[in-house]
């Protein structure tokens, strides 16, 4: 196994669907890959897993590369369609948490949030920009 490969633990979390639900109960885009990981999971008996190695210099969804094993104690291989199954979830994945970052980044930088912040911490400024004391 390399190093760079970051495998997923390898036990399956009874009611992580549900505790996603909970988390983000109008997220239907992060429901869908959660049921559709615990489909690959039901596949498979519940014993796959999973590893996300990133190739190359940048860090997207396209520059991962994604494994997948099943641990079955009678030595049976994962479903043919579990590796690619599995790579699609990652990158969708990946695209979610690129899409969520980007909406919390542009909260906190937004107008608003900057004009809070400087009322709440009672900030002055010259009219050139300058912080004032």
């Amino acid at each position: 196994m390399s190093p760079f490969l970051l495998w997923f633990d390898n036990q399956y979390r009874r009611g992580a669907c549900r505790d996603i639900r909970a988390h983000a109960p109008e997220d239907t885009d992060l429901h869908h890959i959660a049921d559709r990981l615990q489909a690959l999971q039901r596949r498979n008996f519940y014993q796959l897993l999973g590893g996300i190695r990133q190739s190359g210099r940048y860090c997207h969804e396209f520059t991962m590369w994604c494994a997948v094993e099943r641990d079955s104690p009678v030595g049976q291989g994962a479903t043919l369609d579990a590796k690619d199954t599995f790579t699609e979830l990652m990158r969708m994945l990946a695209r979610w948490l690129y899409r969520a970052l980007e909406r919390e980044y542009e909260s906190q930088t937004s107008d608003a949030a900057i004009d809070d912040t400087i009322g709440v911490n009672g900030w002055t400024f010259t009219a050139e920009g300058r912080f004032f004391c």
